[in-house]
């Protein structure tokens, strides 16, 4: 017996089409990331960032427009060997990395969100969520790139978000009105009396209003519960990533190779391969993300709570982590959630 052609449609959706499809839009929409990344922090020349749309994409060195047969998301980078194909000169490779890792976070979400957790729900709530979390990685990985090239986690992409993600949080049934407000409060409430408490107790930059904000938009979607999931798992991968930073720092600073450079942000990705610069004092494009902004390099050795790494990839990082294990959260801590 043939099925309708809506059972059919729904059958390839949750085979390997939908998850094929789903990767396609990642990589996609990782291509789209990679040039907000580097255009939207501020620099000196551009001390509120860039339009991301235009000019459009071309080589930094020479100047040449991306052809549209070069411009294809991960391919691209590997066709090309990472090279212009005008003048020969070296694009990051993060390039690839970003679009590659968009693509599989997108189609992690959708095996989640459309094949595991509801399966008894209408193929459009399904289809929904799925679109809810994609557009929830997206803004995690934008945020997460920027934050390790810059230090900087950007008010043009917080401001809107926080009501963007509560508003979307209302059309799953699962989430009250309550929820995404008490959530957005305590992510930048909880990150608010930490860093002025820590500045006031040491006169240091600690924790930056930035990842209150960031903390905001993980709470104003998925409750308070992911904003205290957030910052107890994001600390220990920092206090984790910090501890082993140090010590590599340090054997820089007394090996060989000590002097070959500072210890800095990653290599530039995105549209032009280059990051975006520290704020040059234009306006007020975005909060410090962890703590201080000289980065002077010193003779002597580096405390831990000193090293300077930026905190919202690591939030980010917990976020998703608890994107992915909230239902079995809802399943075995029951009263958490009434």
């Amino acid at each position: 017996m043939a099925l309708e052609p809506a059972g059919a449609l729904e059958l390839s959706l949750l085979g390997w089409a939908g998850h094929a499809l789903a990767a396609v839009l990642g990589a996609l929409f990782g291509s789209f990331a990679n040039v907000c990344i580097v255009r939207w922090p501020p620099s000196d020349e551009h001390p509120h960032g860039r339009s991301v749309v235009r000019p459009g994409s071309h080589c930094p060195r020479c100047g040449a427009p991306v052809r549209w047969y070069d411009n294809i998301p991960i391919a691209s980078y590997f066709i090309l060997r990472g090279r212009c194909r005008s003048c020969g000169g070296g694009f990051s490779g993060r390039y690839a990395l970003v679009e590659g890792a968009t693509a599989m976070l997108f189609a992690a979400v959708y095996h989640l969100e459309v094949v595991l957790l509801f399966p008894d729900e209408p193929m459009e709530l399904r289809l929904t969520r799925f679109a809810i979390a994609a557009a929830f990685v997206f803004v995690l990985v934008v945020i997460s790139f920027i934050d390790l090239d810059t230090k900087l986690i950007l008010n043009l992409v917080t401001y809107p978000a926080i009501p963007i993600f509560y508003g979307l949080g209302l059309l799953l049934p699962e989430r009250g009105w309550a929820d995404g407000l008490i959530g957005a409060a305590a992510g930048y409430g909880i990150i608010r009396l930490v860093a002025d408490g820590y500045h006031l107790l040491t006169r240091r930059r600690g924790l930056g209003y930035g990842d209150g904000k960031l903390l905001a938009i993980v709470g104003a979607y998925l409750g308070w519960q992911a904003v205290a999931t957030s910052l107890f798992l994001g600390s220990i991968l920092g206090s984790i990533i910090g501890g082993a930073y140090l010590v590599w720092s340090r054997a820089r600073e007394t090996g060989p190779a000590g002097q070959a450079g500072e210890a800095g942000g990653a290599g530039g990705v995105g549209d032009e391969g280059e990051a975006g610069e520290r704020d040059a004092g234009g306006g007020d494009p975005g909060e410090a993300s962890d703590e201080g902004t000289e980065g002077d390099a010193g003779p002597a050795p580096q405390k831990l709570r000193h090293v300077e790494i930026p905190f919202g990839p690591f939030l980010a990082a917990a976020a998703l982590a608890y994107l992915f294990v909230e239902p079995w959260l809802r399943i075995h801590f029951w009263l958490l959630y009434h």
